[in-house]
């Protein structure tokens, strides 16, 4: 039997036979079989058998997967989250009521929490912000003139003996002082409102003559050169500089002046010596008759080359020169003399620059192929190295191409500002080791920011660099930052490529802070050079300056106060014959202008003070400053933390004690309008004061007596009400010294007490009074408004079991 007759008999039988229980029915030949089983199989390697062990793992609990998953299907979300129809139930008013108070005060406890949260957060970054700008400024500061040679030394403490008589020495050597002085004449005659102001760039000038430093002076007489404008700026300094011609044409004509000097020097010749003469005489020795003239195509009158006459005549700045030179060579000269003479129309022009892209270009005389660029302006990128010879020669050569009066001075002028301070830079300069020459280059490029920042890096030039900065700043020429926080030197967007702008402020603080503390005078003049500035609160930088030198000052020797603002009027110090001394005036005195005052500078020191937490120092200058309501504020405060203590001497309370008594005697001699609060808690406070005066020296009566007065405790049980009342209008202040006042009239309840049982025994109605009195001041304290500390009641019963 084959194969084929026994697959047909299976498949008969297959289809003939049928099973006892209820199955369904296979109608599957074998081949169908083995086909949807190598389905199956391909399925579960390609999905792997996590499925199938899931399937296997709820249907041995009875779960039917594929019908769960029809059912998940069939589900409609849609009416699941519709609002549901709000159904009334009878309203319970009493329980409504206490719902809606608990909810009330449930939401102001949280808004109060939520509120001193964000106090507090707020109070913490503004306080870590405040301390990471002033660290950050520090290391800004330290930037500036970093050593890399650092040496720790390991020193033990030595004790010196200074003598308190002795003032300290001025850190400031001759020069310094000579700037100075100069600055400060300055200063008065602007705070006098001179209606003459002198050149403030010309007085330093003239003054560092004196110095005998020849690359100084060359530096002062460059800066007095190049700012010699005829019309003052309006506007941005660092916006005008570019568009205006005067600091091209200044750059230019002192190169040419310096160049002329040059000549005479080395020929020997008198400086008013002819302009014709000394070219024809420096050519003549320079192509004379031993040195190569190769290369040289025209030759003037007297055999002599042509251009580089034209060239030496131009650089020494005399135009009328070379024309005088270029007639004596013939007409063949004619265009290039009215080119020269800015005569010229448009088509000689083009005829000129397509003879120079034809021939001269691949000339091989430097000189006529230089004289054609510079009026031309033909390759602005060429370098001339043949003809220049110094950064100077390449300089005049670059301005001259430059042409004042046409757009395109602005962008000549920024290309080669860039080329001076980006792609050169201080290392071709050798900045380190000339730095005069760089300075003199950025500043013949009008870039007075970049090149005052340099000078300031080192400590030689830095005293140099800040009143350059100064000198500028008064004459309208320096760029400033627009925030006083920015870095030294910085970058503005909106200003043309490559120019930057000086942080004035941080210059000179960072020059002032080496001697402020001991030429506080001269520190104060050169704050003052930042009166026109403002902080970022809006407040005079002038003002701010001077604040943080007396702040910080202040917290080791308080003497700065009297220095800075002087004595109050009515404190005047006795001599031993009775007569008194004059009022000793203040520094700050002298630069009283409409803007500020001595009062304003004291008020705005008072504030800074105060939040330092230094209300003591901030009291007399609140009062300077006319501000009475804060200065019985702060004195207020003070007292209530010291009235209890007993009265020593040279202790914050004798010292509030006096100052308490001045004011006292300001409230009664002159009219003051005060705050009516303000005024009875300090009326209240100077009560308390002579009260705790009286009991710690044992005047029992006198103290009692006064502290009926203040209406805080009662004497009888009817007066009870009218004292709560009266605490329930104190102030904060008043509130912390009720406890020490408490304990103070018991203690003296309990003394009176005690020496009254001694002294006599029988005097019981007296006796019954004192503890009666006792009594009447524990009950107050018990239903007092304000919770007392445990100490404070413990004390009380203390006292009250005493007396029974």
């Amino acid at each position: 039997m084959d194969l084929n007759t026994l697959l047909q008999r299976a498949q008969n039988l297959a289809n003939g036979g049928e099973a006892d229980c209820e199955l369904p029915r296979v109608e599957r030949t074998l081949q169908q079989v083995l086909q949807a089983a190598e389905e199956f199989h391909t399925r579960v390697t390609q999905t792997g058998g996590k499925d199938i062990q899931a399937h296997i793992l709820l249907g041995s609990k009875g779960i039917n997967l594929p019908k769960l998953n029809q059912k998940l299907e069939a589900l409609n979300a849609r009416k699941t989250f519709e609002p549901l129809d709000v159904t009334r139930a009878e309203t319970d008013i009493s329980t409504f009521l206490k719902n809606e108070r608990e909810n009330a005060i449930t939401s102001v406890i949280e808004d109060t929490n939520k509120n001193i949260n964000d106090s507090v957060t707020k109070q913490k970054w503004t306080h870590l912000m405040s301390s990471w700008n002033e660290e950050k400024t520090r290391l800004l500061d330290a930037l500036i003139g970093s050593s890399q040679n650092f040496i720790d030394l390991q020193r033990l403490p030595q004790h010196t003996v200074v003598n308190p008589e002795s003032k300290p020495r001025s850190c400031l050597n001759q020069m310094e002082l000579l700037y100075a002085q100069e600055l400060r004449q300055y200063n008065e005659l602007i705070i006098n409102q001179s209606p003459q102001r002198p050149n403030l760039v010309q007085k330093f000038a003239e003054l560092v003559q004196s110095f005998g430093d020849i690359r100084l002076s060359d530096m002062w007489n460059l800066l007095t050169w190049v700012t010699q404008v005829d019309q003052p700026f309006n506007g941005d300094p660092i916006k005008t500089r570019q568009q205006r011609p005067e600091f091209v044409l200044n750059a230019k004509s002192y190169l040419e002046r310096r160049y002329r000097l040059y000549l005479t020097s080395i020929l020997m010749t008198p400086t008013d010596v002819d302009s014709y003469q000394l070219v024809l005489a420096y050519v003549t020795r320079r192509f004379g008759p031993h040195q190569s003239t190769i290369g040289l195509v025209d030759v003037a009158g007297g055999g002599k080359p042509l251009w580089p006459l034209v060239y030496y005549s131009l650089r020494c700045g005399s135009v009328e020169t070379a024309l005088e030179f270029l007639r004596e060579a013939g007409t063949t000269y004619e265009d290039f003399s009215l080119l020269i003479s800015d005569r010229v129309n448009s088509r000689i022009e083009s005829q000129l620059k397509l003879q120079y892209a034809n021939k001269i270009r691949n000339s091989t005389d430097a000189y006529k192929k230089a004289v054609y660029c510079i009026f031309l302006g033909c390759d602005p990128h060429e370098v001339h190295g043949e003809v220049a010879k110094s950064i100077d020669d390449f300089l005049w050569i670059k301005l001259s191409m430059l042409r004042p009066g046409t757009p395109e001075l602005a962008s000549g002028f920024s290309n080669l500002q860039s080329l001076i301070l980006e792609k050169y830079g201080e290392k071709y300069f050798n900045a380190s080791q000339q730095a005069h020459l760089y300075f003199q280059t950025l500043a013949l490029t009008g870039q007075f920011e970049a090149a005052i920042e340099f000078l300031s890096r080192s400590d030689e030039n830095r005293v140099h660099a800040v009143h350059m900065a100064i000198a500028l700043r008064e004459l309208g020429f320096l760029g400033g930052v627009r925030s006083v926080n920015q870095p030294l030197l910085s970058i503005d967007i909106c200003d043309p490529q490559p120019l930057r702008r000086l942080n004035l402020s941080r210059l000179i603080r960072l020059y002032v802070g080496r001697f402020k503390h001991t030429d506080t005078v001269e520190a104060l003049h050169y704050f003052y050079t930042l009166r026109c500035l403002r902080d970022p609160k809006g407040r005079n930088m002038f003002l701010t300056c001077v604040c943080d030198l007396i702040v910080e000052s202040g917290v080791l020797d308080t003497n700065i106060f009297e220095l800075i603002f002087g004595r109050r009027e009515n404190e005047e110090q006795q001599q031993p014959n009775g007569l008194h001394i004059e009022t000793k005036q203040g520094l700050f005195r002298q630069f009283h202008c409409p803007e500020f005052d001595t009062g304003t500078m004291a008020g705005l020191v008072a504030d800074e003070l105060v939040e330092r937490g230094s209300f003591e120092m901030a009291v007399p200058l609140y009062d300077m400053a006319g501000k009475h309501n804060l200065a019985l504020k702060h004195l207020s405060i003070l007292l209530a933390q010291v009235v209890h203590q007993p009265p020593l001497v040279a202790t914050l309370r004798s010292r509030l004690s006096l100052e308490a008594k001045r004011f006292t005697h300001l409230l009664e001699t002159q009219h003051i309008e005060l705050d009516p609060k303000v005024e009875s808690n300090f009326v209240l406070l100077q009560d308390l004061l002579k009260f705790f005066d009286n009991y710690h020296e044992g005047k029992f009566v006198m103290a009692l007596q006064q502290l009926w007065r203040t209406n805080l405790i009662p004497r009888e049980e009817e007066e009870v009400d009218g004292c709560l009342a009266h605490i329930k209008r104190l102030s904060g202040e008043v509130i912390k010294v009720l406890p020490d006042v408490m304990i103070a009239a018991m203690d003296i309840t309990q003394k009176q007490y005690k020496q009254l049982k001694a002294d006599a025994g029988q005097r019981t109605f007296e006796l019954r009074q004192l503890r009666e009195r006792a009594k009447l001041l524990a009950n107050m304290t018990a239903i007092m408004p304000y919770r007392m500390p445990n100490d404070t009641n413990r004390r009380l019963l203390q006292l009250e079991m005493m007396m029974n």
